[in-house]
């Protein structure tokens, strides 16, 4: 069976030989996904890291910016609102809250679903034991950053409306359409076929999908939040609105960390996905193995 970006593996191999990079090509339980996850952040941190920080400043900048500009600030960062609530006097959150909320919320699921993307290719890298990261990363991704913006952009909004509507419809919407990004990177995908090539794949797999997302995103949550309250606890003497604006920049910052990691793990249930059901191990096997013969023939022609 062919596989897109990546040549079909040869008929009747031999037995198995050793993963070429340090991603495990077989399937892989959850604790393993998270586990690898946090080794793609880790080797790639200088690039996923800036990225995350920039996606979580835009986000809490523009929570915090339209909250400031409907006038609900002082009132988000004070508290008032939930006294109002549990007293009666007001029934709803003020307008300004629910949309810096949603804008914040777009914002997010759009960084974490690029992020992702970005983590495939890095993943592709490792998974082939390329050493020349850079050359590989620009390589994979040359030509892709448009379409993985488009492809991020979809499923972001798409996702947040679906929250918004009972939740459960965002919830559908993100496990059919969680692989869009990887594949954009991985397969060299348009945004539509993206989309298309996604719901497929994640067909039979989206319980773990689930799974393997909400235990990764709270555990983001919580180190963010332990976090954020260390250096409050430090800064107690901070305004109400201070201590929000400092609360924002401590999780962006925690973030580089954080949501780089939560892109990984989305990327490598991708990525475990098709070892699964497409033997990707082997093809991405005889890719490395082709791929080393290259390099290593390169220097000897240039030298006869």
């Amino acid at each position: 069976m062919s596989h897109p970006g990546y040549p079909p593996p040869p008929a009747g191999w031999g037995p198995p030989v050793a993963d070429p990079g340090p991603i495990p090509l077989r399937p892989l339980g959850v604790g393993e996904v998270l586990g690898a996850g946090f080794g793609v952040v880790r080797r790639h941190l200088t690039l996923l890291g800036p990225v995350a920080v920039l996606l979580a400043a835009l986000s809490s900048a523009a929570m915090l910016g339209i909250l400031a500009g409907t006038g609900s600030l002082t009132g988000f960062a004070e508290g008032s609102w939930v006294n109002d609530v549990f007293s009666g006097t007001r029934t709803t959150l003020p307008g300004g809250m629910y949309l810096a909320t949603g804008a914040s919320t777009v914002i997010s699921v759009i960084g974490a679903v690029a992020l992702s993307g970005l983590a495939a290719a890095c993943a592709g890298v490792d998974a082939m034991g390329r050493h020349t990261v850079r050359g590989a990363l620009a390589e994979r991704l040359a030509g892709r950053v448009p379409a993985l913006l488009a492809a991020s952009v979809l499923v972001g909004v798409a996702v947040s409306i679906g929250l918004v509507l009972l939740v459960v419809p965002g919830v559908l919407i993100f496990l059919s359409w969680s692989a869009a990004a990887p594949v954009v990177a991985m397969e060299r995908s348009g945004p539509g076929a993206a989309l298309q090539r996604s719901a497929v794949l994640t067909r039979g797999h989206r319980g773990r999908i689930l799974g393997a997302t909400v235990l990764i995103v709270l555990i983001a949550f919580g180190i963010e939040t332990v976090v954020s309250s260390v250096v409050l606890s430090a800064a107690a003497s901070l305004t109400p609105i201070g201590s929000v604006v400092l609360a924002e920049v401590v999780r962006a910052l925690v973030s580089a960390v954080t949501m780089s990691w939560v892109g990984a793990v989305i990327a490598l249930l991708y990525v475990d996905i098709r070892v699964r059901t497409e033997n990707l191990g082997p093809a991405l096997r005889a890719f490395a193995a082709a791929d080393r013969s290259r390099r290593a023939a390169g220097p000897a022609l240039g030298q006869a």
